[in-house]
């Protein structure tokens, strides 16, 4: 009977030891691909980055340091820590560090570009990284005083917190972006950012994930981790090659050789500049006449000429047909009917479907079909703008 029991136990303590195994190596596998898959990415972009894309620079150094972060976990769970032990301590984390160069890299891609990037958000790092690099090199008793004491969770708090802080200005710069975007574009596609949200989202879930790791001993949370961390970096690279910077339209307008202006039409620039649309600033009578007479001259333009069927419309081909500033067009938009240039468009093209949809000659078209020949680049973009303006959906909205 005893002997029976023994048997038993061994054999318990023989499966709990092999799974115990393949949960280490599972987590070692996936540790090594975030790290080598994120690296080598990160260099990919770096190299790739041009006079055009110099945004990428910055996205490649963020990758790898956010790929960087589990190499201490992957020498301890190979054994190499335990060999050399001098190696604990890496200065390979970046919480400081990391999320500052991304949140550079977005205002550089934006169509704020103009505006001076955050670069003071990377200070902490660089104190981060020569701090780190100090300790590293200090005598082996007393790094593992330091390993084991609690100036470490102070630390990584210190650092997820900044890190949380960077996000949120990220988030509020995403959320200037899309509303001067809206101001000068009708197609918002791959312009709106909308991937660094999401990834920004991720990211503080990845961070509670990290933090209970940190917390707590639980093998299965930091193999979610580990699997959130490869699919994070792989994403984040895709979207850095696919990505392309987002210029102003105005740029047209504002930046030609100063020779080219008289002197009314610079000083048009400037009062433009100083008042941008989105400013909200009390207009006089007299300013407020002017605004009528510009929109008056939009909605005359855009009834004639139906531009509003052109997918990618600007507010900058409006301006040129109808010789006037587009900033002012903008500043008439906002100010008079209170709204942007991308709903005013999409209200001209709503209307229109609706037209069409009575229309003999549009009767055998889908309702995608409709959007499209009405200007929209898509049907989730057409029910979108259709839902928001009418309060329904095209479908139910067309006659049988």
């Amino acid at each position: 009977m005893a002997q029976r029991i023994g048997i038993h136990i061994f054999e318990e303590l023989f499966q709990h030891s092999f799974h115990m195994k393949e949960t280490f190596n599972l987590v070692s596998l996936l540790d090594t691909l975030g790290l080598v898959q994120g690296v080598l990415l990160g260099i990919m972009l770096i190299l790739i980055h041009s006079r055009k894309r110099k945004a990428v620079l910055y996205l490649g150094l963020f990758i790898i340091l956010f790929s960087l972060e589990p190499l201490e976990n992957i020498f301890h769970e190979l054994g190499v820590l335990q060999k050399w032990p001098h190696l604990i301590l890496l200065p390979v984390s970046f919480h400081f560090l990391a999320y500052p160069l991304f949140y550079i890299y977005l205002q550089k891609i934006s169509i704020l570009e103009d505006e001076r990037p955050s670069y003071w958000t990377m200070v902490p790092g660089f104190l981060e990284l020569i701090v780190g690099v100090v300790v590293f090199f200090l005598p082996l008793h007393i790094k593992t005083w330091i390993k084991d004491s609690n100036a470490m969770l102070i630390y990584f708090l210190l650092g997820m917190g900044y890190s949380l802080f960077i996000q949120i200005l990220a988030l509020k710069w995403i959320v200037r972006h899309r509303t001067e975007l809206e101001n000068q574009y009708s197609l918002l596609l791959h312009r709106n950012l909308k991937w660094s949200t999401y990834f920004i989202y991720a990211s503080i879930v990845f961070s509670m994930l990290f933090l209970l790791t940190f917390l707590t001993d639980d093998r299965s949370v930091y193999i979610v981790y580990s699997a959130v961390n490869v699919v994070l970096i792989y994403w984040i690279s895709y979207q850095g090659f696919a990505q392309q910077n987002i210029s102003p339209v105005y740029h047209s307008v504002l930046n030609v050789p100063s020779g080219a202006k008289n002197e009314s039409a610079k000083n048009e620039d400037k009062i433009i500049k100083e008042n941008p649309a989105d400013k909200k600033v009390v207009k006089t009578p007299d300013e407020q006449e002017i605004f009528r007479q510009v929109l008056d001259r939009i909605q005359d333009h855009m009834v004639k000429s139906r531009c509003f069927t052109k997918e990618d419309l600007t507010i900058v081909d409006v301006s040129e047909a109808i010789h006037e500033h587009p900033r002012r067009i903008s500043q008439s938009i906002n100010s008079l009917l209170g709204t942007n240039f991308n709903n005013y468009i999409n209200s001209f093209r709503v209307e229109y479907a609706k037209e069409l949809f009575s229309s003999d000659q549009y009767k055998n078209l889908s309702i995608e079909g409709i959007g499209m020949e009405a200007g929209f680049h898509s049907k989730s973009t057409f029910y979108a703008a259709f839902k928001k303006i009418e309060g329904t959906t095209p479908a139910k909205l067309r006659p049988e």
